[in-house]
């Protein structure tokens, strides 16, 4: 590919500063081996650094000139890179802080341009400082790394020491004299009229051999690492398109919601020698938060993984399943051992994961590979029927007070015992459990007769026809939680039409709505919490919306579903990526939490493709097409949607015409019908079994 259409392409995942709401605090870049954080408020600032199993959480770098810092007054950001600009005194201040690919390292450029109509004597200080930790526990919490260090300086180049730790960084500004007790090094430099100095700092870190080669590789050539650094990001980000499907539409907030979904493949996609698995999806990334395997984060794009990186997603499911999910909700970078308690939603998580990795690769194989003294497909039929009784009968579950690492409510207000969302995606389980062993080879009937037994019990133990809501009981008394869990039952199966026309009834302005999205609990819930913005309050989890639309799509719902997106479409345009959750009643997020780069941040482009779009992958092996045409974003296009070896290319034209094809056979049907691409006869058929 040329370089031309490499550069088109990682220009997808650029953004303009302007439109940045994060914090400081939270706002970093990352490229699988090191995560920086930068304070883009100055043209040069970073703040920490986090290169597993490595970090300086106090390491800073900062440029001044004349004294002060530089003001930013525009920059840029992409996954691996922040390019700054601002001006002070006559002097037009350039820099882009860019990490290295595979390295523990950035190096930083910077151009001083004289705009004055004389020459400049340009005082410059570059401010060095921070410890440095070898760190075993990557948890919730960015880690701390902060020991001191023995210090020796070389003219231009500084060397922190511990052992056998080492952090290195130097210049090739010139002359430098370094000034041990501020920690900076300072100079004159003096730019002609109309002339400009151009100079590089490099920082790398890790084992002291290791780093210092790192240095002195970099430091040596560093326009060439940077060349080389952008090339690299413009050839992963050309290949993700050899995996995922390029999006288009007339709406530019739909194109800038779908790929700033797709932006956390690149960011949270780590290759690091000392993890446990190679490559590793990380639930965050930006400056070393979560950097763990969440289940019931990395399972929010179940359906993408598997288009995106099989072999990868594979080995992510098995590690889950080595260890006891039944106790425990992640494992860790480093040991793969597991982490935390354990979430009532893991069953659900790991049976969604194993499904749709074999249904969209086909790979049935899989099914039976052994881990752990069990079969895939054991470890499946295990975690399906976790709360049935001993003689085999379904019944609702009482979750009693592990219940409360649902939603972990911050007020007092319960919602454990026999919850009904949780309950309720046990049916769907049973029913993807079935349609595994079928795959396998296997009848297992007893899946589909529980299934229809807690679907049973759901309404009549639960439902509450006054309210249109379901209850739950908790130590045997009745209580009723507005939660949004509850419409991510929607397209399952197990709601009827007076449950689903109920649950529907509350989607309204008083109670989930708002003009940014999705509340995660309704505003008339005495448990509501202002504070509580993922699963209790003012906005939701950030990847609970696109699920929710993409059910409402799937079920037929399409006016409901774009009504939903309009209010969430500016969370493609206003942060470079997606953390924990985004409020909904005003344009902001949560920052209370380290959690600032989620992997489940793909569910956006996710529920576009499966959503919007009506793909879905048939157990019979065969793929449906039947997309929703759009009201307010005019004509949408997916180009190269890849699906067990065939490419699709979909376009739904005026809202009215709907066009597939793969390789020259083409299909085009009205909007509203479906069709289907049969593998065994390579033919398309829409829904009336007309073929072409």
């Amino acid at each position: 590919m040329k370089d031309e259409s490499r550069k088109k392409y990682a220009e997808l995942f650029a953004f303009n500063g302007k439109d940045n709401i994060l914090d400081e605090k939270d706002f970093g870049i990352v490229n699988g081996s090191i995560t920086a954080g930068i304070q883009y408020s100055a043209v040069v600032c970073v703040s920490g650094l986090w290169a597993p199993p490595f970090a300086s959480s106090d390491f800073l770098l900062e440029l001044t000139l004349f004294g002060e810092k530089i003001e930013t007054s525009e920059y840029e950001w992409l996954p691996f890179a922040v390019t700054s600009k601002g001006k002070t005194q006559g002097l037009e201040v350039a820099a882009s802080t860019v990490l290295i690919p595979g390295k523990r390292a950035f190096i930083i450029e910077v151009s001083l341009e004289n705009s004055t109509p004389g020459d400049i004597t340009v005082p410059v200080a570059i401010a060095a400082a921070g410890g440095m930790d070898a760190v075993e526990k990557w948890d919730f919490q960015r880690p701390q790394g902060d020991s001191a260090m023995d210090l020796s300086v070389d003219k231009s180049v500084l060397m922190k020491t511990n052992k056998n730790l080492c952090m290195i960084t130097g210049t090739d500004l010139g002359e430098v004299a370094w000034d041990t007790s501020v920690s900076r090094w300072q100079t004159e430099t003096i730019i002609p009229v109309d002339g400009k100095k151009v100079f590089y700092i490099v920082t790398a870190l890790g084992e002291k051999d290791s780093a210092f080669e790192d240095y002195q590789k970099i430091a040596s050539e560093p326009k060439k690492a940077i060349n080389s650094a952008q090339e690299e990001f413009e050839r992963r980000a050309a290949g993700m398109f050899q995996k995922l499907p390029v999006f288009e539409a007339a709406d530019k907030r739909l194109t800038s919601f779908y790929y700033r979904s797709l932006v956390h493949y690149l960011t949270n996609r780590w290759q690091v020698p000392a993890f446990a698995l190679n490559p590793f999806y990380s639930t965050g990334s930006i400056k070393g938060g979560c950097l763990l395997s969440y289940l019931w984060d990395f399972s929010e794009g179940w359906e993408l993984h598997p288009l995106f990186d099989a072999p990868a997603i594979k080995e992510h499911i098995k590690q889950y399943l080595k260890i006891d999910i039944t106790s425990c909700f992640s494992f860790d970078p480093i040991t793969g051992g597991a982490v935390g308690p354990w979430y009532p939603v893991n069953q659900e998580k790991i049976i969604g994961l194993i499904y749709y990795y074999v249904l969209h690769t086909g790979d049935t194989a899989f099914l039976n590979d052994n881990v752990n003294g069990k079969t895939v497909l054991d470890w499946v039929l295990y975690h399906a029927t976790f709360w049935d009784r001993e003689n085999g009968e379904a019944e609702l579950y009482d979750y009693g007070m592990e219940g409360e690492h649902h939603l972990e409510l911050r007020r007092g207000y319960p919602y454990n015992g026999e919850m009904p969302d949780l309950n309720a995606r046990r049916y769907q389980n049973y029913l993807r459990a079935y349609q595994l062993a079928e795959l396998a080879g296997r009848k297992e009937p007893y899946l589909l007769e529980r299934a229809q037994r807690v679907k049973l019990l759901l309404k009549e133990v639960l439902w509450n026809k006054r309210e249109k809501w379901f209850d739950f009981i908790s130590a045997g008394k009745r209580d009723t939680r507005y939660t949004m869990q509850m419409f991510k039952l929607i397209g399952s199966g197990v709601l009827d039409d007076e449950e689903l026309s109920g649950l529907l009834s509350h989607l309204n302005e008083e109670e989930f709505l708002s003009p940014f999205g999705l509340h995660s609990l309704s505003k008339k819930d005495p448990a509501y919490d202002p504070a509580d913005i993922d699963n209790g309050g003012p906005g939701s989890c950030s990847v609970f919306p696109p699920q929710i639309i993409e059910r409402l799509y799937q079920a037929g719902l399409p006016d409901i579903a774009e009504d939903i997106l309009e209010r969430i479409l500016w969370w493609g345009t206003k942060v470079p990526y997606w953390g924990d959750s985004f409020t909904a009643d005003r344009i902001g997020y949560r920052g209370d939490t380290p959690l600032q780069c989620t992997i489940g941040g793909v569910a956006g482009a996710q529920m576009i493709i499966f959503g919007m779009f009506g793909v879905s992958n048939m157990p019979a092996g065969n793929i449906r097409f039947k997309p929703s045409p759009p009201s307010f974003y005019g004509d949408i296009s997916l180009k190269g949607l890849k699906m067990k070896g065939k490419s699709f290319d979909i376009a739904v034209i005026g809202g009215k015409k709907v066009t597939v094809s793969t390789g020259s056979l083409t299909r085009s049907f009205d909007a509203g019908e479906a069709c289907e691409y049969l593998f065994d006869s390579g033919n398309f058929v829409l829904n009336d079994n007309t073929r072409i």
